[in-house]
């Protein structure tokens, strides 16, 4: 990806965060189709399209904004990759710093919302197979600020898990009154974010608590938190999958 096509999505992800209603999301989501269709070819903007959210038109959006996101991120990585040594970026202004992750690279981003419970044992589970769990709010600061530590600890990351867990509840226009729990807009940009990251084949998203989900995404796994732990051995196979190098022994301690 060459620099005015990087500049032009960074333009079009400034123009889509400032949006406040449907008609101008849909409009905005029109001409993002046809920019990557034009410069990146149809796939990719076939790709951003079947990234939907069907009963909410903002979570949808915020999919797609950070799908842009990641794409970005990936192609400054590519094009100039840099240290991924906390220290390295304290004084540099940070823009999706880091490197893409070497074929050994053990690194997990575990994306959560509230759920505290979901988290420590998706990450405990992680460490078991010898991976190395990254969850944001345990990293230093280093005086960045939220977004600039975000960019910063997601760029040598070699595999996302998203937890979408209901943390908000919401309804459609048309049947206000029908609440249905539904994950946090933030952990739904960064889900669309690591895909466009990573790739569909480097995300797992993991569910509980009948959360609304993204309409189904050709390659990205949704697999549900189930009480027995079968999701552990679904989230293993696609670990292997992407080549992580994975401790299979730590399946057996559950």
């Amino acid at each position: 990806m060459n620099t005015a096509i990087s500049a032009r999505l960074v333009k079009l992800i400034a123009e889509g965060e400032g949006l406040s209603n449907e008609r101008q999301i849909e409009l905005w989501s029109t001409g993002v189709y046809s920019f990557l269709g034009t410069a990146l070819g149809p796939g990719e903007a076939e790709a951003f399209l079947r990234l939907q959210h069907t009963f909410d038109e903002y979570k949808q959006h915020a999919l797609r904004i950070g799908y842009l996101q990641g794409l970005v991120a990936k192609a400054e990585a590519d094009a100039s990759p840099v240290s991924t040594d906390p220290a390295a970026n304290v004084t540099a202004p940070v823009v999706a710093t880091g490197s893409t992750p070497s074929a050994s690279s053990r690194k997990v981003f575990v994306v959560h919302g509230h759920d505290g419970e979901a988290k420590e044992t998706t990450a405990r589970f992680l460490a078991k197979l010898a991976l190395q769990p990254v969850i944001l709010h345990e990293q230093p600061n280093a005086g960045r600020t939220i977004i600039e530590k975000f960019e910063t600890y997601s760029g040598d990351i070699a595999f996302a898990v998203v937890l979408l867990t209901p943390d908000d509840v919401g309804a459609t226009a048309t049947a206000a009154e029908e609440l249905k729990p539904r994950a946090r807009q933030n952990v739904i940009l960064e889900l669309g974010y690591f895909i466009g990251r990573l790739g569909r084949t480097n995300v797992c998203a993991l569910h509980r608590g009948g959360v609304e989900l993204p309409s189904d995404y050709q390659g990205v796994l949704y697999v549900e938190m189930d009480a027995g732990g079968a999701w552990k051995a679904k989230l293993a196979q696609e670990l292997v999958q992407a080549k992580l190098p994975i401790e299979l022994t730590g399946l057996l301690d559950g």
